[in-house]
Formats: C-alpha cells, structure tokens, sequence
C-alpha cells in the first residue's frame, strides 16, 4: 500500500486526514502543475510504490518538502520526484499543512505495549532523529473512550501537555486500534500523527517492519519472592515457555483479548509481563492500579476505572464470578486427580528414559509443563475470589480476627509452626521431613534442593545458635465470627493445600530426573537436552543470568532493557545519565570516527579492524556511512525515528541518546554495547 493509498483508506475509515491530492509524474510532465482544492502551504511527499512495504521499508530514503507555498511548489515537486530511483510511474502527495501543536509517531503493534514518540511543532526532526521527544505509552482505548475523554478527564497522560492533548490522544488510540483491526499488517502500524487543539490528524499508517522491536514491560513481582535471587536455567526455560498457556485464563473469561504471554524470558531471567495485565484492566475498564499496587510498580499508565467499559464486559465479570464461586471445588477435584495422572505418566515414561533420554525429558517437560499451568491458573483463580472479601476486611480491620477466629490453621502456617518447632528443639528432624521433606526453600523453582535432600551442614546453618520457642497460636476471639469468615478462610486454606500438595508432585519430578540424569540444582546437563540457546554449530551457549537487577522494565526481542525513567508518563528521577539507549544490540571494541554532518564527514575515516561512527544525531542521511562501520552512536535520536529502524533491520549495533558529558572524539579507542547503551574508554588519542 503506498502513502497515497493509506491516505484514502485512512480517510474511509473516518480517519481526520488533512486534504490531499495525488499527482502522477507523467502528468506532471505533460500538463504542469494545476492545484485548484488544496490550500497553501502544502506538503509535498514522496509516495514511491515500494517505500512502505510489508517486509521492509524505505521509510526517510525519498524527499519531502513541507512549509511550500505556490511561488516554490513547482521546484518542490522536481526535488521529491528526483528522489526517486525512477520517477516513471510514480506518484507524489500534494497535502494541506497542518498547524500542529504538537506531533509524533506511534507503534501500534499487534502484540506488545503502544509505544509512541511526541514532540511539540512538526515531527520532522523527530523522525529524523535530529531532535529528541517524548517517549511515553500508548492505553488501547476504544472509540467510547474517546467520546467520553471529551467530557471526563480518566488518563494521566504522557506527561506533556494538558487535557486537550489528553483528549486527542485518546482518540489516536481508538483510531488506532480501528486501523489495526481493519488491516492486513502482519505486526502492526507504524502511525504518524499531529495534533492541533484536541482534534488529532493522521499523516501516515505503514506496516511494522521489525517486529522485535515490540516492547513489553516485566516486572520482578512476586517473582521475587517465589524464586531465588538467580533462577536455574531449567525453571526458568519451562515456565516462560508456558507463558503464552499461562495467559489463557484470561482469554477464557474474555476471548476479543489479544494473546500475550504472561511470562517472558529476559537476561536469563523469568519475569512477569506487566504490560499485557495492565491492557487486560483497560480493556475491562477496571484502574490499572490495582495491578500496579499488587505487584509493587509503577502505574505507569494512570488510566482510571470506566464504568461505561465496565458495563460492555458485564458478561466477563459474570463469567469471573461464577469461576471464583466453584474455584475451590474444582481445585480439589483436581488436585485429587492431578498425583493419579503424574504416576500414570511417570510409568509410561520409565522404560522411554533407558530407551531415549532426550524423548522422556520431552516428555517430563511437557508433563511439568501441565502442572504448572495448572497450579497457576487455579492459584489465579482462588486468589481473585478472595481478594475482593480480603481487601473489604482489611478495610474494615477485621481481616485478623477472622484469621483468629478458627480453629483450624492453613497447612502453610503449620509448616513454619514446624519448622519454627525444630529449631526450638521441639520437634525431631525425622519428623517434620515426614510431613514436610518435599518443601524448601524457593521450592517454586524444581531445580532447587528440598529439606529431603539437605546434608548435615545445610541443617547446621539453618539451626539456630539459642533455642527458640515455639510458635505459640494466638487466642481465639469472637467465636461468632467464624461463621461469617469461614467461606473466606475456606478459600484461604484451599489456596495453600494445593500449593503444599503440588510441591509433592514437584518433588516427585525431581525425584525423576535424579533417577534418570546427572540432575544439579541448575540443570545443566538436562538443559542440554533442549535449550534454546546454541551457537551455530549447536554448542551449547551459556547466557549470563543478571538476577533480578531490576524491578520493572521495558524489553523486546532483541534483548534490550531500559528503566521505565524513559517514559515520559513515568516519574522522573535525577542523578546524571552514565549510558544512552541501546537501539541494535551487539558489542563492538573499535575506533571512534567522528563525523559531524552526514555531508561534510570532516575526519577521515580511521584505519582500524573496527570501525564506530560517532555522530550528533542521525537521519537517513547517514546510510552512506553505516555499511563503513561495525557499529554507531548518536547523541540525539530516537529510538523510532528512521536511522534506527535501518540500523535495527541492517543489524548493526547502535546507541542514541547518549549523554552530553560523554566526550567522544576521532581516534578514541572504545567500546559500544548496543543492548545496555553503554561506551567505555579503552585508550584516548
């Protein structure tokens, strides 16, 4: 589809589109210029019949004039049509200009967070990466939303601008997801926009071309806590491989939601995807911080609740509810039948293991693959139904009488009651490992040790030097109350016999690997079996796991990290930046050569193996130079503006926005990572 055909079909799906003409570059030829509907100043762009493709794009390689008047229109059509490779044939836009407060690009992909770039003005020089903008993301709201924004101001915003911007930037996003659902674009749209007042015009809307540049923001959340500091790579890979099943029991409650996964793999670590949560809230008009509160980030989108969207999903919230009325009598009626088939399967399995290790590993994967799944959702599950009455109690105060106010304990306080009352002495070893041998510390992860597997030292550490009471129960109070708070506790206490009961069955899966492979506490010799990460000719490649280094970032698929300081709609902390944003990944060790404009190189290019152009800011200008280097930084840029979405296709390792102080000159020896944005001295000339 050619600019001037998304221009139409813009239009005829009610899209604000500034009036525009097409103009044929045999007519032109023949007839002149004759613009008799148009209004000046115009906008004269390139249309070239390949310059949006679907594969790749040409996107900033052909000329375009703004700001032209009917004294310089005639030489501004010569310039764009010279642009081209072969004007034969073609065709160029001749369009109204737009007063634009403010304008900008927008990422809607199909799958991944709406990321968008604002400036105030015109967005030439932001998507030419000469001038830096705003950076924030994009809600997915629907056309309602944008009705309503009119008249009820529910979105923080961007950070930038007021509530007129607010307003048009809603209905960008309704637009967007109209465009989106009309379209054939296999990742999504790259949009242009400007705004003028609260009315948003739409420019441009060419297919997605580096579908790895979908971002998503992770989060540690409670992951933290279930899993130790740095995961085995065995969990790790098992779990994020279910991440996409994981998201079902969302989809299943809703199925017009899109398919995300609900876990995802960074820096060899697995992390929850907050993103895809937090559009389930919009999508539902519930706050977005109630996710947000419950994993301890933050709310980086601010949408608050909107009953009107609220109403339309009516049938999901009924479909919720009467999951959670009959979540624990399903959990029980599966966890009777889930150690039944786990036997089952691990019969079949057993001659298979002497027969061929790599099969039965498949085979275990899959198995544990079903287990988890299973205890998640139905975990999910038990813990939407009681999280409503638990904040009401809470609320009320009265959440701890009602845990005091039965005489039954949940099987996790009688665990650490007895682990509590080993370390006190008054309980045998012998005896709390017959009842909680299985269990351990970061059991959630299969690949760490159980209280089973503990040697003398390991329980040396754990007993302390002076013994310790026993944990002593609290008195009951308000005995009457337990009528009332038995549903709820009933719930509570399903919640934490399954996870008790499904660690048993992890541990019989331990067992397995341990009768069958030189199984360790990181698994290296099963991961060998099926990991995802080889070098060329197969050998395995061992990834550098960070642990949780961070709380809640930005990532895409390739590999690339960044604080959500990056946003604008994010709170913004001080301290002096000491790294730019990592566009293309890979490290380079090379020689600077440092080239102010793209016409006028200056310096000559350095003699050396490796070779980094350094440059002010860059825009498709540039290309000449980037098939000379093995790597490039800029000090003004974005990351969607035109340079980098070539030097992200061309695969070379690249960094923008690094910080002024920085001092990079011609001849210095450095080196670049292009996925952490990171340079480091190795010599100065």
């Amino acid at each position: 589809m050619t600019k001037l055909e998304q221009l139409e079909w813009m239009r005829q799906h009610g899209c604000k589109v500034p009036a525009f003409e097409g103009l044929v570059y045999e007519d032109w030829k023949a007839r002149g210029l004759a613009v008799h509907s148009l209004s000046y100043p115009l906008a004269v762009r390139s249309s070239f019949g390949e310059e949006d493709g679907e594969d790749s794009s040409w996107a900033g390689q052909f000329a375009t004039m703004l700001g032209v008047g009917q004294e310089g229109l005639k030489e501004a059509v010569g310039t764009v049509f010279s642009s081209y490779p072969d004007p034969e044939g073609q065709v160029l836009i001749l369009q109204e200009m737009v007063s634009a407060d403010y304008s900008g690009v927008l990422f809607a992909f199909r799958e991944g967070a709406w990321k968008a770039e604002l400036t105030d003005g015109l967005a030439e020089e932001l998507v030419s990466g000469k001038k830096e903008g705003t950076s924030f993301l994009l809600p997915r709201f629907s056309q309602t939303d944008a009705a309503i924004a009119k008249v009820y101001d529910f979105w923080g915003g961007p950070g930038v601008g007021g509530r007129r911007l607010r307003r048009a930037l809603a209905e960008l996003s309704a637009k967007a997801g109209q465009l989106l659902a009309a379209s054939a674009a296999a990742h999504g749209l790259d949009i242009e926009f400007a705004v003028a007042g609260h009315q948003v015009w739409l420019l441009q809307a060419r297919p997605i071309t580096t579908p790895q540049e979908a971002e998503v923001v992770l989060t540690s959340a409670n992951h933290k806590e279930i899993l130790p500091p740095r995961p085995s790579r065995l969990m790790t890979s098992l779990i994020t491989g279910a991440g996409y099943e994981l998201f079902q029991y969302y989809r299943r409650l809703d199925p017009t939601l899109p398919d995300r996964p609900f876990l995802a793999e960074a820096a060899g670590m697995p992390w929850i995807n907050l993103s895809a949560l937090l559009d389930t809230m919009v999508h539902w008009g519930l706050p977005t911080q109630l996710v947000c509160r419950s994993v301890g980030a933050e709310d980086f989108y601010k949408v608050g609740l909107r009953p009107w969207q609220g109403l339309r999903k009516i049938g999901v919230f009924f479909r919720v509810l009467a999951h959670q009325m009959r979540a624990a009598r399903a959990t029980r009626l599966w966890q009777e039948k889930a150690r039944e088939r786990l036997l089952s399967a691990q019969a079949d399995r057993k001659q298979l293991w002497q027969a061929d290790p790599a099969a039965a590993f498949a085979q275990w994967a899959e198995s544990f693959r079903q287990l988890y799944v299973a205890l998640v959702t139905h975990m999910q599950n038990l813990t939407g139904a009681m999280s409503g009455p638990v904040a009401l109690l809470e609320k009320l105060g009265l959440l701890g009488i009602a845990a005091q106010s039965l005489s039954r304990q949940s099987i996790s306080t009688d665990y650490m009651s007895a682990f509590r009352s080993w370390q006190a002495g008054e309980l045998s070893q012998e005896a709390f490992l017959e009842r909680f041998g299985h269990r351990g510390f970061y059991e959630s992860d299969i690949g760490q040790p159980r209280f089973y597997e503990y040697e003398e030292a390991d329980w040396a550490r754990l007993r302390p030097e002076k013994a310790l009471p026993p944990l002593q129960r609290l008195p009951m109070r308000r005995r009457w109350f337990a009528c009332l708070a038995q549903p709820l506790m009933r719930l509570v206490h399903a919640r934490e016999e399954v996870r008790h009961e499904t660690m048993k069955l992890f541990w019989a899966m331990r067992e397995e690997l341990q009768q069958h492979l030189d199984f360790s506490p990181w698994g290296y010799r099963v991961e060998a079996l099926h990991s995802r990460i080889r070098d060329g000719e197969g050998a395995l490649i061992e990834e550098e796991i960070a642990g949780w280094d961070m709380d809640t970032f930005l990532y895409n698929q390739f590999g690339r990290r960044l604080p959500l300081a990056v946003l604008g709609n994010v709170s913004q902390g001080g301290g002096r930046a000491e790294h730019g944003i990592g566009i293309c990944p890979g490290k380079v060790e090379g020689v600077v050569w440092r080239v102010r404009t793209a016409g006028d190189p200056g310096a000559a290019r350095p003699q050396g193996e490796k070779v980094i152009l350094v440059a002010d800011a860059l825009d498709p200008g540039w290309v000449p130079y980037f098939g000379q280097v093995d790597g490039v930084v800029s000090y003004v840029g974005g990351l969607l503006s035109h340079a980098s979405i070539m030097l992200r296709e061309a695969g070379v390792p690249a960094i923008t926005q690094l910080p002024a102080h920085i001092k990079l000159e011609q001849g210095d020896h450095i080196v670049m990572d292009g996925r952490t944005g990171t340079v480091s001295y190795l010599a100065v000339s």
